[in-house]
């Protein structure tokens, strides 16, 4: 049994003292007014974080100024003077709860955004053109975007910007601020080769490359003296060719120890595509991705590190800390997806614990300027909406149809404000088509959230009715005020010669274990479901082929952008083999005939077709149901097939008003 003896004790470094080892990771959340002052919002959002137990919460994505270092539009700025009484609202609300209060002081470099640049060129170390990058910057760079090296006047106004940004942040009452010399943002571009380029005292050797970071430092520290801690946010290894890696960042560290307090050690670059999946590690990837970075960092050095990624619950995170590898433990998605992850470990609460799913959901939305939302807790980023959920005035009956993500979701909403819930399911176990998503072997980060949203299904106190299904009748004898309407969906099945022969099977069946397939299979449907599904087989040995009428960037397209990188990835590493823009026109004993846009056929050998051609909706289900009830809502696949996050939001939004 973990006994978190190491988590829950404080830690010192520099001049400041955290309660225990936890801090959240600095995130994107895309939450400030488009001025880049705080918002209600905003506080709100951090706040959880403390009022949840972590010991230090980090804000994240900042710029230092508001001339070259906009990232995007909805970017917290302190570069504004105007900024300081917001941020000791924001301080203040963290540490109410006993929490330090610490905020990343970031330059973009040439990852900022013309558009919220007034159309000015972004600047760098080095002259360049770059293409489309993934993050907050330009939704499409595609043609090529100029940026502009920066001169000795303009590297002195940015290092006054730094450190004019940590004084604003030493007067609102931080105790510590993190400099951000990770993932290719400026510190970082002038520190690795791969992207600058330059001949004069700040580039050639590692010595030169990083002057600009220690000028930084030097000028923050001569600013704030000991005021504040300086903790120093580095990628490990940015994972990518000709960028730095392991051996030559702690060559660099050594050259900047002695100027910072504690060093947070990440991975990977933001515009490198492959590496950004390093940095933000989907499901696919194995927990504690990081932390053999940060270990050794730590022992070479013998400097105080902060280990991160995919760190997603704190028996982790004692175990790191216990064995020496690291002195705290950052966790970002982990904390979103239930901010009260720290104080529930405390309490021995960890089957209430809402587990992260790693689908990268929470970055992608403000990656497209939009404010931070999780898939599996629709409160985040919503919190000033939903401080308290209200109880309702007046208690009525609600029945729930479906006990997919959509239909739990809002049984348990409805039922926690105090309703009376009926809930119906046809099948005998609830889960919906979540069973069948988190079945392959990879997925294991959403059986524990399926576990979980079950168990509190079961323990709501709710009035669960399974393997029945509800007619308008039964639902008529209960006397409903609410019908919530969940039924879910069915798989497409194409009008083709041969696909009801006993050789075709759907990809649900398949990665539950409930059909074998032969060995060489096809696989029609190249979204979601059909590259897991491919996966899931070449894992298991299979020669797998998987035919669309996408093209080819289309591949995976309902997934998350880290997720459908490393996905892709996955599957190339697997000999998965791709027949696009083609139409499934006939199934044979022994193959699948496909037809390209100009009619010319094609046979490919198979002795399994596995069909992932997408979801139909129960829209006949919910047409019987229409009448029972005062109010009726239908959520979830039954009025559209959609994704984890849309089907639990809409469970909560419906039945959080009623």
């Amino acid at each position: 049994m973990t006994t978190y003896g190491h988590v829950f004790s404080p830690f010192h470094f520099g001049r400041v003292e955290i309660k225990n080892r936890i801090a959240t990771a600095p995130m994107l959340s895309c939450m400030a007014s488009p001025d880049g002052f705080v918002t209600r919002e905003m506080i709100d959002f951090y706040q959880a974080f403390a009022r949840g137990g972590a010991g230090m919460v980090n804000i994240g994505d900042t710029a230092v100024d508001n001339e070259y270092a906009k990232g995007h539009h909805l970017q917290l700025s302190l570069g504004d003077e105007r900024v300081v009484g917001g941020l000791s609202t924001l301080v203040e609300a963290i540490q109410k709860y006993g929490a330090v209060a610490s905020v990343e002081l970031n330059h973009p470099g040439m990852l900022a955004s013309p558009g919220a640049l007034g159309g000015k060129n972004p600047i760098g170390p080095s002259a360049a053109t770059v293409g489309h990058v993934i993050g907050p910057g330009e939704p499409s760079t595609a043609a090529g975007v100029t940026i502009t090296e920066m001169d000795r006047a303009l590297i002195g106004q940015v290092v006054e910007s730094f450190a004019a940004a940590s004084d604003r942040c030493l007067r609102a009452g931080f105790k510590t601020v993190m400099i951000h010399g990770a993932h290719g943002n400026l510190i970082g571009q002038f520190a690795s080769s791969r992207t600058n380029r330059r001949r004069d005292e700040y580039g050639g050797s590692l010595e030169n490359r990083a002057r600009f970071a220690l000028e930084v430092l030097d000028a923050v520290r001569a600013r704030v003296g000991d005021r504040l801690a300086l903790e120093y946010r580095v990628s490990g290894d940015e994972i990518a060719a000709e960028g730095m890696h392991e051996d030559e960042t702690i060559e660099f560290l050594k050259l900047i120890q002695t100027r910072v307090d504690l060093v947070h050690v990440s991975v990977g670059m933001v515009a490198d595509p492959h590496s950004i999946t390093h940095m933000a590690q989907p499901t696919y990837f194995p927990h504690d991705f990081n932390v053999h970075r940060a270990e050794r960092i730590k022992k070479t050095l013998g400097i105080p590190v902060t280990a991160v990624g995919s760190i997603s619950d704190l028996a982790s995170a004692e175990r790191i800390i216990a064995e020496g590898r690291a002195d705290i433990v950052a966790m970002g998605r982990a904390h979103i997806a239930d901010p009260d992850i720290v104080n529930k470990t405390r309490r021995g609460e960890l089957d209430d614990i809402r587990p992260c799913v790693r689908c990268n959901c929470c970055g992608e939305r403000p990656a497209r300027f939009m404010p931070v939302r999780c898939a599996v807790n629709p409160i985040a980023g919503r919190e000033t909406e939903h401080r308290t959920i209200r109880p309702p005035a007046k208690e009525k009956r609600v029945v729930v149809v479906g006990g997919g993500p959509a239909g739990m979701q809002a049984a348990l909403t409805a039922s926690s404000r105090g309703h009376q819930v009926t809930l119906f399911e046809k099948e005998r176990s609830l889960g919906g088509s979540l069973r069948y998503a988190a079945a392959p072997g990879f997925k294991a980060d959403m059986r524990r959230y399926l576990d979980w949203l079950v168990n509190k299904t079961l323990q709501a106190g709710i009035d669960i009715k399974l393997d029945t299904s509800a007619s308008a009748a039964d639902i008529s004898r209960l006397r409903p005020d609410v019908l919530v309407v969940a039924a879910g969906a069915e798989p497409l099945v194409p009008d083709v010669p041969g696909v009801n022969g006993p050789n075709v099977v759907w990809a649900g069946e398949v990665d539950m274990g409930a059909v074998r397939t032969g060995d060489d299979v096809v696989v029609a449907g190249a979204g979601l479901t059909g590259c897991e599904t491919a996966l899931h087989l070449a894992q298991q040995g299979r020669t797998v082929t998987v035919i669309d009428m996408l093209r080819e960037d289309e591949i995976a397209g309902d997934a998350s952008g880290a997720s459908r990188i490393a996905l892709l990835d996955l599957l190339r590493q697997h000999g998965v083999v791709f027949r696009l823009e083609v139409t499934l026109t006939a199934v044979t004993e022994t193959s699948v005939v496909v037809a390209d846009a100009s009619g010319r056929s094609a046979e490919i050998p198979a002795d399994t077709v596995v069909l992932a051609l997408g979801m139909r909706p129960l829209s006949d289900v919910v047409a019987s149901l229409q009448g029972p009830a005062t109010e009726t809502f239908t959520v979830g696949d039954c009025t559209t097939p959609r994704d984890l996050m849309a089907a639990v939001h809409e469970g909560f939004n419906v039945t959080v008003e009623i």
